[in-house]
C-alpha cells in the first residue's frame, strides 16, 4: 500500500496546491495502472472538490487548513480530502446533470465521474469527503 498527504492553505485568489495534486498524488494513479485520461479525470476531480471546499465550506476566506491524503491500495485509490469549514449539506449532491441554463452545479457530475464511491463525514469539526476509485486491475 502506498500513500501520500499535501497539505496547503485555501486560496481564492491562487491554485498553487494544483501543481501539488499533480506533482505528489498523480503519481500514485499512474502507478496503480491509470491512463492518462483516467488520471486526468481524477485530477479534474480533485481540484473540483478542493474548489468547493474553497469556496463552500471556507466562504472564499484564505489561509484555512485543507489536507488531501491519497491511499493506493490493490483494489482502490482511496483520496481523502478533510477541511475545518462549513458542514456539507446532506445528502451529498446526485451529480445528476445541472439544467442547461444554470451557472453552476456541474461540480458534482465531474467530482462522481471520477469516483463513483463518495463518503462524507463530519467528525470534531472536521470535514472527511473519501472518494474511492476503484482500479482496472481490480474490476
Amino acid at each position: 500500500m502506498q500513500r501520500e498527504d499535501i497539505h496547503f492553505s485555501s486560496d481564492p485568489q491562487g491554485m498553487a496546491w494544483h501543481a501539488l495534486i499533480e506533482a505528489r498524488l498523480m503519481p500514485l494513479a499512474r502507478a496503480a495502472g491509470c491512463n492518462d485520461m483516467e488520471v486526468f479525470g481524477l485530477q479534474l476531480a480533485l481540484v473540483e472538490a478542493v474548489n468547493n471546499i474553497v469556496e463552500h465550506a471556507y466562504r472564499l476566506t484564505p489561509g484555512q487548513p485543507i489536507s488531501v491524503g491519497c491511499e493506493c491500495t490493490p483494489a482502490a485509490l482511496r483520496f481523502e480530502l478533510r477541511d475545518e469549514g462549513m458542514p456539507m449539506p446532506l445528502p451529498l449532491p446526485s451529480g445528476e446533470p445541472a439544467p442547461a441554463e444554470a451557472d453552476g452545479g456541474r461540480g458534482w457530475q465531474i467530482i462522481r465521474a471520477g469516483f463513483p464511491d463518495i463518503h462524507y463525514e463530519r467528525v470534531d469539526g472536521v470535514n472527511r469527503l473519501t472518494l474511492i476509485r476503484p482500479l482496472p486491475t481490480a474490476v
